[in-house]
Protein backbone atom coordinates (compact mmCIF):
# COMPACT_ATOMS: atom_id res chain seq x y z
CA UNK A 1 0.00 0.00 0.00
CA UNK A 2 1.18 3.13 -0.97
CA UNK A 3 1.26 6.48 1.57
CA UNK A 4 1.06 8.99 -1.31
CA UNK A 5 -2.49 7.22 -2.16
CA UNK A 6 -3.41 7.61 1.17
CA UNK A 7 -2.81 11.07 1.17
CA UNK A 8 -4.69 11.56 -2.05
CA UNK A 9 -7.41 10.10 -0.60
CA UNK A 10 -7.65 12.41 2.10
CA UNK A 11 -7.02 15.51 0.26
CA UNK A 12 -10.07 14.18 -1.88
CA UNK A 13 -11.68 13.88 1.43
CA UNK A 14 -10.90 17.62 3.20
CA UNK A 15 -10.76 19.37 -0.56
CA UNK A 16 -13.73 18.15 -1.67
CA UNK A 17 -13.57 17.26 -5.28
CA UNK A 18 -10.55 15.22 -7.52
CA UNK A 19 -9.76 18.92 -9.04
CA UNK A 20 -9.19 20.61 -5.69
CA UNK A 21 -7.31 17.81 -4.12
CA UNK A 22 -4.79 17.55 -7.21
CA UNK A 23 -3.90 21.46 -6.59
CA UNK A 24 -3.09 20.18 -2.90
CA UNK A 25 -1.50 17.40 -4.09
CA UNK A 26 0.46 18.97 -6.69
CA UNK A 27 -0.92 16.25 -9.47
CA UNK A 28 -3.30 16.13 -12.47
CA UNK A 29 -6.88 15.48 -12.16
CA UNK A 30 -6.00 12.85 -13.83
CA UNK A 31 -3.31 11.23 -11.85
CA UNK A 32 -5.65 11.33 -9.12
CA UNK A 33 -8.48 9.68 -10.44
CA UNK A 34 -5.85 6.97 -11.10
CA UNK A 35 -4.50 6.92 -7.68
CA UNK A 36 -8.02 6.34 -6.01
CA UNK A 37 -8.46 3.86 -9.06
CA UNK A 38 -5.62 1.95 -7.98
CA UNK A 39 -6.42 2.27 -4.22
CA UNK A 40 -9.28 0.68 -4.83
CA UNK A 41 -8.63 -2.03 -6.61
CA UNK A 42 -5.88 -2.98 -3.42
CA UNK A 43 -8.30 -2.63 -1.08
CA UNK A 44 -11.49 -4.85 -3.57
CA UNK A 45 -13.89 -2.21 -2.44
CA UNK A 46 -15.55 1.20 -4.09
CA UNK A 47 -14.24 4.46 -1.76
CA UNK A 48 -16.41 6.62 -4.43
CA UNK A 49 -19.64 6.70 -5.39
CA UNK A 50 -19.35 7.64 -9.17
CA UNK A 51 -22.50 7.86 -9.94
CA UNK A 52 -23.31 11.74 -8.82
CA UNK A 53 -22.23 14.69 -11.02
CA UNK A 54 -18.87 14.94 -7.98
CA UNK A 55 -18.15 11.75 -6.83
CA UNK A 56 -18.63 11.73 -3.31
CA UNK A 57 -17.21 9.00 -0.43
CA UNK A 58 -19.20 5.77 -0.45
CA UNK A 59 -19.60 4.82 3.33
CA UNK A 60 -16.60 2.56 3.22
CA UNK A 61 -14.14 5.44 2.09
CA UNK A 62 -15.97 7.56 4.55
CA UNK A 63 -14.72 4.95 7.42
CA UNK A 64 -11.40 4.76 5.73
CA UNK A 65 -10.49 8.31 6.28
CA UNK A 66 -9.65 8.51 10.08
CA UNK A 67 -7.67 5.13 9.69
CA UNK A 68 -5.52 6.77 6.45
CA UNK A 69 -4.93 10.18 8.76
CA UNK A 70 -3.59 7.96 11.36
CA UNK A 71 -1.23 5.55 9.20
CA UNK A 72 0.07 9.15 7.53
CA UNK A 73 0.85 10.75 10.59
CA UNK A 74 3.13 7.81 12.16
CA UNK A 75 4.97 7.68 8.33
CA UNK A 76 5.11 11.38 8.98
CA UNK A 77 6.55 10.79 12.51
CA UNK A 78 9.29 8.35 11.34
CA UNK A 79 11.11 11.14 9.55
CA UNK A 80 12.28 13.28 12.26
CA UNK A 81 14.36 10.12 14.22
CA UNK A 82 15.84 9.16 10.28
CA UNK A 83 17.12 12.90 10.07
CA UNK A 84 18.71 13.01 13.46
CA UNK A 85 21.16 10.62 11.95
CA UNK A 86 21.25 11.73 8.29
CA UNK A 87 21.67 14.95 9.38
CA UNK A 88 25.59 14.32 10.31
CA UNK A 89 26.28 13.31 6.84
CA UNK A 90 28.08 15.79 4.81
CA UNK A 91 29.00 14.59 1.62
CA UNK A 92 27.03 12.25 -1.16
CA UNK A 93 27.93 10.90 -4.08
CA UNK A 94 25.80 9.87 -6.72
CA UNK A 95 25.65 8.28 -10.11
CA UNK A 96 22.94 8.81 -12.67
CA UNK A 97 21.94 7.30 -15.92
CA UNK A 98 21.84 10.19 -18.73
CA UNK A 99 18.33 9.86 -19.04
CA UNK A 100 17.45 11.38 -15.90
CA UNK A 101 20.07 14.27 -15.68
CA UNK A 102 17.34 16.50 -16.83
CA UNK A 103 14.15 15.66 -15.18
CA UNK A 104 14.39 13.74 -11.94
CA UNK A 105 17.92 14.19 -10.89
CA UNK A 106 17.95 17.95 -10.38
CA UNK A 107 14.48 18.19 -8.61
CA UNK A 108 15.25 15.34 -6.18
CA UNK A 109 18.88 16.99 -5.22
CA UNK A 110 16.75 20.35 -4.89
CA UNK A 111 14.23 18.31 -2.49
CA UNK A 112 17.57 16.93 -0.80
CA UNK A 113 19.21 20.32 -0.04
CA UNK A 114 15.99 22.32 0.83
CA UNK A 115 16.57 19.55 3.94
CA UNK A 116 20.03 19.13 4.07
CA UNK A 117 21.19 22.44 3.53
CA UNK A 118 25.25 21.46 4.06
CA UNK A 119 25.59 18.44 2.02
CA UNK A 120 27.77 18.47 -0.74
CA UNK A 121 26.16 16.14 -3.24
CA UNK A 122 28.64 15.07 -6.64
CA UNK A 123 26.80 13.70 -9.45
CA UNK A 124 28.50 11.46 -11.70
CA UNK A 125 26.96 10.95 -14.80
CA UNK A 126 26.95 7.72 -16.41
CA UNK A 127 25.66 4.48 -18.33
CA UNK A 128 24.45 1.79 -16.01
CA UNK A 129 27.43 -0.69 -16.69
CA UNK A 130 29.70 1.87 -15.78
CA UNK A 131 28.06 2.65 -12.83
CA UNK A 132 27.53 -0.34 -11.01
CA UNK A 133 31.44 -1.67 -10.62
CA UNK A 134 31.71 2.29 -9.52
CA UNK A 135 28.86 1.66 -6.80
CA UNK A 136 30.20 -1.95 -6.02
CA UNK A 137 33.59 -0.69 -5.08
CA UNK A 138 32.72 2.24 -2.90
CA UNK A 139 33.83 5.05 -5.21
CA UNK A 140 29.80 6.20 -5.20
CA UNK A 141 27.29 6.20 -2.53
CA UNK A 142 25.12 4.89 -4.93
CA UNK A 143 23.33 5.04 -8.75
CA UNK A 144 20.40 5.60 -10.41
CA UNK A 145 20.41 2.66 -13.37
CA UNK A 146 18.46 0.38 -15.19
CA UNK A 147 17.53 -2.97 -13.46
CA UNK A 148 20.55 -5.28 -13.85
CA UNK A 149 20.36 -8.33 -15.93
CA UNK A 150 23.12 -9.79 -13.29
CA UNK A 151 23.08 -8.40 -9.68
CA UNK A 152 25.97 -9.19 -7.45
CA UNK A 153 25.44 -10.70 -3.97
CA UNK A 154 26.51 -7.64 -2.49
CA UNK A 155 24.74 -5.06 -4.05
CA UNK A 156 20.93 -4.11 -4.09
CA UNK A 157 18.66 -2.75 -6.46
CA UNK A 158 15.67 -0.72 -5.44
CA UNK A 159 13.49 0.70 -8.34
CA UNK A 160 11.31 3.43 -8.01
CA UNK A 161 10.10 3.70 -11.43
CA UNK A 162 8.84 1.86 -14.48
CA UNK A 163 9.09 3.21 -17.73
CA UNK A 164 7.66 2.32 -20.74
CA UNK A 165 9.05 1.63 -24.03
CA UNK A 166 7.82 4.04 -26.67
CA UNK A 167 8.65 4.82 -30.31
CA UNK A 168 9.52 8.27 -31.36
CA UNK A 169 8.37 9.99 -34.80
CA UNK A 170 8.48 13.19 -35.80
CA UNK A 171 5.71 15.20 -34.85
CA UNK A 172 2.66 15.11 -37.52
CA UNK A 173 3.60 11.61 -38.50
CA UNK A 174 0.28 9.69 -39.42
CA UNK A 175 -1.18 6.63 -37.84
CA UNK A 176 0.70 3.83 -38.25
CA UNK A 177 1.50 0.38 -36.98
CA UNK A 178 4.75 0.60 -34.69
CA UNK A 179 6.22 -2.21 -37.06
CA UNK A 180 5.35 -0.09 -40.35
CA UNK A 181 7.34 2.89 -38.92
CA UNK A 182 10.70 1.26 -37.57
CA UNK A 183 10.30 -0.50 -41.08
CA UNK A 184 10.49 2.92 -43.42
CA UNK A 185 11.77 5.46 -41.76
CA UNK A 186 15.61 5.45 -40.76
CA UNK A 187 16.29 3.82 -36.99
CA UNK A 188 18.16 6.01 -34.14
CA UNK A 189 19.42 3.58 -32.15
CA UNK A 190 19.56 3.49 -28.05
CA UNK A 191 23.42 3.21 -27.79
CA UNK A 192 23.31 -1.09 -26.91
CA UNK A 193 26.03 -0.18 -24.10
CA UNK A 194 23.26 0.69 -22.21
CA UNK A 195 21.34 -1.31 -20.43
CA UNK A 196 18.08 -0.10 -21.75
CA UNK A 197 19.30 -0.29 -25.15
CA UNK A 198 20.32 -3.79 -24.92
CA UNK A 199 16.46 -4.30 -23.74
CA UNK A 200 15.63 -2.31 -26.67
CA UNK A 201 17.50 -4.49 -29.28
CA UNK A 202 15.65 -7.76 -27.74
CA UNK A 203 12.45 -6.16 -28.37
CA UNK A 204 13.21 -5.70 -32.13
CA UNK A 205 15.08 -9.17 -32.01
CA UNK A 206 11.76 -10.90 -30.16
CA UNK A 207 9.34 -8.87 -32.68
CA UNK A 208 11.76 -9.78 -35.74
CA UNK A 209 11.44 -6.28 -36.45
CA UNK A 210 13.90 -5.58 -39.54
CA UNK A 211 15.34 -2.09 -39.12
CA UNK A 212 18.00 -0.18 -41.28
CA UNK A 213 19.69 1.16 -38.90
CA UNK A 214 21.22 4.92 -39.66
CA UNK A 215 23.15 5.90 -36.12
CA UNK A 216 23.28 4.83 -32.45
CA UNK A 217 23.06 8.02 -29.60
CA UNK A 218 23.41 7.36 -25.41
CA UNK A 219 21.30 10.55 -24.90
CA UNK A 220 17.60 11.11 -24.89
CA UNK A 221 18.49 14.86 -25.91
CA UNK A 222 20.18 14.18 -28.71
CA UNK A 223 18.09 11.03 -30.04
CA UNK A 224 14.82 13.50 -29.80
CA UNK A 225 16.32 16.13 -31.54
CA UNK A 226 17.86 13.71 -34.27
CA UNK A 227 13.85 12.25 -34.28
CA UNK A 228 12.54 16.14 -34.48
CA UNK A 229 14.73 17.07 -37.52
CA UNK A 230 13.42 14.62 -39.62
CA UNK A 231 16.03 11.81 -39.55
CA UNK A 232 14.52 9.13 -38.43
CA UNK A 233 12.67 7.19 -35.42
CA UNK A 234 13.71 5.81 -32.63
CA UNK A 235 12.66 3.56 -29.64
CA UNK A 236 13.46 5.33 -25.79
CA UNK A 237 12.19 4.81 -22.15
CA UNK A 238 9.79 7.41 -21.09
CA UNK A 239 10.53 9.95 -18.74
CA UNK A 240 9.07 8.81 -14.98
CA UNK A 241 9.86 12.83 -14.75
CA UNK A 242 9.55 14.86 -18.17
CA UNK A 243 12.03 17.31 -19.41
CA UNK A 244 11.45 21.02 -18.52
CA UNK A 245 11.20 21.41 -22.41
CA UNK A 246 10.08 18.80 -24.27
CA UNK A 247 10.36 18.60 -28.21
CA UNK A 248 6.89 18.06 -29.92
CA UNK A 249 7.02 14.67 -31.12
CA UNK A 250 4.94 11.73 -32.06
CA UNK A 251 5.23 9.72 -29.19
CA UNK A 252 3.64 5.79 -29.58
CA UNK A 253 3.57 3.26 -27.02
CA UNK A 254 4.75 -0.38 -27.36
CA UNK A 255 2.07 -2.29 -25.40
CA UNK A 256 4.43 -5.66 -26.08
CA UNK A 257 7.58 -4.40 -24.54
CA UNK A 258 8.42 -4.61 -21.08
CA UNK A 259 8.95 -1.31 -19.28
CA UNK A 260 12.34 0.05 -18.30
CA UNK A 261 12.76 -0.40 -14.54
CA UNK A 262 14.53 2.15 -12.72
CA UNK A 263 16.25 2.24 -9.54
CA UNK A 264 18.73 3.06 -6.89
CA UNK A 265 21.97 1.15 -6.69
CA UNK A 266 24.01 0.83 -3.36
CA UNK A 267 25.32 -1.46 -1.21
CA UNK A 268 23.55 -2.34 2.10
CA UNK A 269 26.75 -1.78 4.13
CA UNK A 270 27.18 1.70 3.27
CA UNK A 271 27.00 3.70 6.55
CA UNK A 272 25.31 6.19 4.45
CA UNK A 273 22.14 3.68 3.92
CA UNK A 274 19.39 6.12 5.65
CA UNK A 275 20.36 9.24 3.47
CA UNK A 276 20.29 6.99 0.55
CA UNK A 277 16.89 5.32 1.59
CA UNK A 278 15.72 8.78 2.04
CA UNK A 279 16.37 9.93 -1.34
CA UNK A 280 14.86 6.39 -2.84
CA UNK A 281 11.36 7.93 -0.99
CA UNK A 282 12.12 11.46 -2.66
CA UNK A 283 12.44 9.72 -5.99
CA UNK A 284 9.30 7.87 -5.87
CA UNK A 285 7.47 10.81 -4.77
CA UNK A 286 8.55 13.38 -7.68
CA UNK A 287 7.88 9.99 -9.64
CA UNK A 288 4.51 9.91 -7.99
CA UNK A 289 3.38 13.60 -8.17
CA UNK A 290 4.58 13.74 -11.92
CA UNK A 291 2.10 10.98 -12.94
CA UNK A 292 3.78 10.01 -16.24
CA UNK A 293 4.61 6.74 -15.17
CA UNK A 294 4.09 3.68 -12.71
CA UNK A 295 6.13 4.64 -9.36
CA UNK A 296 7.09 1.70 -7.45
CA UNK A 297 7.01 2.22 -3.87
CA UNK A 298 9.31 -0.26 -1.02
Amino acid sequence: MSIHRLKTLVAIAEAGSFIEAANVVSLTPAAVGQQIKALEEEFGVSLFDRNKRSPRLTPIGQALIPQARELIRAYDNMVPSLLNNAQQVQHMSIGAVPTTMTGLVPRSLAALREVYHNLHIRIVPGLSADLLPQVERGYLDAAIVSEPRRLPGHLAFRAFAAEPLILLAPAGTGPAEPRELLETFPFIRFNRRAWVGQQIDDWLIQKKVKVKESMELDTLEAISTMVYQGLGVSIVPTRCVPSPRPLPLTRIPLATAKPRLLGILSRPDNVKFKLIDIFLAELTNLVQQAGEVEAISY
